[in-house]
């Protein structure tokens, strides 16, 4: 009995639909998991500010007044606070020129320009759209993914007889793909925040019974009270 063999391009359909499906499904997940993290810091944030926050504050203003009266006394001018003093870097005048390079081999690869018909140039669109945004933004790793993936270059460079619904997933995965990125960046962002860090060690410390919130505000409250009474007898 003869086997029966599937064409190279329904075997591509299935596996590129098998991975669209795959990052859909994942890109949910990731985004319920934003969303989560993110409500669950706009409550610590709002917590720490009404707990911290306008302590700290109020401590600045002491300090800040402390400063003045101290340069008052001594007769010069208050010095500027180095933290506050931002040097702005100057924009680089083009690319490195391994980035450029990359970006021209994509270029090369994927150019619509090369493209066999209005489908293929479409789906060669999608993907210089990407590599552009790439490098506008120094992402060499992105470059690098869009140069080694077979199934993308496979479905650039496919005639025009290749099914409809074949075409129509190339694009949609390059679409999952960078929302994918955004959303994992984000995520990134997040939990590297160092307020972020801090609700965590709180959240760690109540497991313990302790309100690490309330003993900081309590440690602030004596700042204040010690830098209240500096200022009144540099006052004096």
């Amino acid at each position: 009995m003869q086997s029966l063999e599937l064409h190279p391009d329904a075997t591509k359909s299935t596996d590129l639909g098998e991975e669209v499906a795959r990052l859909e499904t994942e890109l949910a997940a990731r985004r319920a998991e934003l969303t989560s993290l993110q409500e669950e810091f706009r409550a610590f944030k709002a917590r720490y500010t009404a707990t911290v926050g306008s302590r700290l504050a109020e401590l600045s203003e002491i300090e800040r007044a402390i400063k003045e009266a101290e340069a008052r006394l001594l007769g010069v001018a208050a010095e500027e606070d180095e933290a506050e003093i931002q040097v702005e870097e100057a924009a680089l005048p083009s690319a490195p020129v391994g980035l450029r390079k990359l970006f021209w081999s994509v270029a090369k690869l994927f150019h619509p320009d090369h493209a066999g018909d209005e489908r293929e140039a479409r789906r060669r669109h999608t993907v210089m759209a990407e590599a552009s945004r790439a490098y506008r933004e120094g992402d060499i790793d992105s470059l690098h993914a869009l140069l080694g993936d077979e199934e993308l270059q496979f479905f650039c460079t496919t005639n025009a007889h290749t099914h409809e619904e074949t075409e129509d997933l190339a694009p949609r995965l390059i679409q999952l793909k960078e929302e994918l990125r955004t959303v994992r960046f984000g995520i990134k962002r997040l939990t590297q925040d160092a307020l972020y860090q801090l609700q965590q060690r709180v959240a760690e410390e109540a497991t313990h019974g302790r309100d690490a919130l309330a003993q900081q505000a309590e440690r602030i409250n004596r700042q204040i009270i010690k830098a209240k009474y500096r200022l009144e007898n540099l006052s004096e």
